[in-house]
């Protein structure tokens, strides 16, 4: 009877977690590329959760970013925005909202690309940062380090200017 529970919560349970897990991202990846000023394919078509990564294979620097018209954040900045890329880079974005993405290279305007993402969107991973380092520490050492220098050469050259003015003073 026991066996006979195992086997059914073996076969059953995945079944059930689907339900009650979640909708994550596929492991799906695309790639597109970039050459003699064009992107190839110009229309992608995937679903929400999959990571498309573009590669540069033309001889100049070229930029993957959202149309500055559409797909920008609250503040007006680029939604998507690779930076310069250079002959050979790649630069990769997962989509896990559903809806219509213009692309456009930042300097080359006339080159365009779209990508359509269908499917149910996906709550992206939540963004890690890592943690803070706190600097005191360094700063009061650095601080001691210093005063204790300064008094050294204080008390190097009072010294030196009491040798000084004893041997100055004999001599007379």
């Amino acid at each position: 009877m026991v066996s006979a529970l195992i086997l059914v919560s073996v076969f059953v349970s995945p079944l059930f977690d689907s339900f009650l897990m979640p909708a994550r991202a596929s492991n799906s990846s695309y790639s597109a590329i970039i050459i003699d000023f064009a992107y190839q394919p110009l229309r992608i078509n995937v679903t929400t959760g999959t990571e498309v990564i573009w590669t540069n294979n033309g001889n100049t620097q070229h930029t993957v970013t959202s149309s500055p018209q559409t797909n920008t954040t609250q503040r007006g900045t680029p939604l998507i925005s690779s930076g310069p890329l250079n002959p050979g880079q790649n630069f990769s974005y997962v989509f896990y909202e559903h809806g219509v993405y213009p692309i456009q290279c930042g300097f080359h305007p006339t080159m365009n690309s779209l990508v359509n993402v269908t499917g149910s969107d996906l709550q992206p991973p939540p963004v890690t940062t890592p943690p803070s380092v706190d600097y005191t520490p360094y700063v009061i050492g650095g601080t001691i380090a210093g005063a204790v220098v300064v008094a050294s050469i204080a008390l190097f050259v009072r010294r030196r200017t009491k040798k000084l003015g004893a041997s100055g003073s004999a001599s007379q």
